[in-house]
């Protein structure tokens, strides 16, 4: 009965209201996101919690939060708005008019490292379609595809997972960067032994250039003496430029350093390179608007020049 009782109560305030309350943590805080007054939603919700048969938010001295109920709900509530909008998207494409908001996600390496150029593309491309950034790294930001709160995200490599569908858009090279004459490198390569007396500089544990590398330095039986976790490839990029440790990222994130000659390359002796896809990831059921299409086009013609650019700094 609550489920046939639920459909007959949603509407789009209603979906945006638990998405809301999910993202801003109060419910003040979502009525105000969405335009409405705090007793009409608090109507709304007590219209919902007594069709679910179960509360669908907790409330503390901070706030509120979605319970497990809620979280569900939300997810799928989400889910239901993207399609909307898609939908809309498709008549105005049908309309000979193009507008709309893609939300999208990305990790570290393709969101600061090739994202940018793509929006500058897109927006000459399309200029009545706005777009929303988030960075964060693989793991949280496929959280947040999952949970409805981005509708594409752009990550490394990551398990698979029928929840949702993974193109890749572009290949990347995890290289090891140190300070120029810290290690003997010879023919672009550095030996295990060596590498195993050195800091390792890496990014926190979700990273998808963490997990790559720390599997390869394992199969290479490389333990480093010291590990430091910095909180971003810049900051990793400046350490490893003063010589308190060697790195391995993304040749898209050190192209420019070692072109500059401000950090040299190299890969494990012995061992195969460190590549990876990098990808487009969006939830399973969800079609792609138009304006996603467009953006997905955007970003293949524009990575492109990326690839190029960067395979030609980071050269054997």
């Amino acid at each position: 009965m609550a489920d046939s009782t639920l459909s007959l109560l949603w509407d789009s305030n209603r979906l945006r209201l638990l998405v809301e309350i999910g993202r801003q943590g109060s419910v003040s805080a979502a009525a105000r996101a969405i335009g409405i007054g705090q007793p009409t939603a608090s109507e709304h919700l007590r219209n919902l919690e007594g069709a679910a048969g179960q509360p669908l938010v907790e409330r503390n001295g901070r706030g509120s939060r979605l319970t497990e109920a809620g979280e569900v709900l939300a997810t799928h509530a989400a889910q239901a708005l993207h399609t909307l909008q898609a939908g809309e998207e498709e008549l105005r494409r049908l309309a000979g008019l193009e507008a709309g908001t893609i939300h999208i996600g990305a990790s570290t390496t393709p969101g600061v490292y090739l994202l940018p150029d793509t929006l500058g593309c897109f927006r000459r491309d399309h200029p009545n379609v706005q777009i929303e950034v988030e960075i964060a790294s693989t793991g949280e930001i496929l959280d947040r595809l999952l949970a409805g709160g981005i509708q594409l995200a752009l990550v490394g490599e990551t398990e698979p997972d029928e929840r949702f569908r993974l193109q890749p858009f572009i290949t990347d090279e995890i290289v090891g960067v140190a300070k120029p004459g810290l290690l003997t490198v010879r023919n672009g390569k550095a030996r295990a032994s060596e590498l195993t007396e050195q800091t390792m500089l890496v990014r926190e544990l979700r990273s998808s250039t963490r997990r790559v590398s720390e599997r390869a330095l394992a199969a290479a039986g490389v333990w480093p003496s010291r590990v430091w976790e910095l909180d971003s490839s810049e900051a990793i990029k400046r350490a490893a430029r003063e010589g308190l440790g060697i790195a391995f990222l993304s040749r898209y994130a050190v192209a420019e350093e070692i072109q500059r000659g401000e950090l040299e390359h190299f890969r494990i002796a012995g061992q195969p390179p460190l590549e990876r896809n990098l990808n487009i990831a969006r939830l399973a059921r969800r079609p792609l608007s138009a304006s996603e299409r467009g953006f997905l086009a955007t970003l293949t013609r524009c990575c492109a020049k990326s690839e190029a650019y960067a395979a030609g700094c980071v050269a054997y």
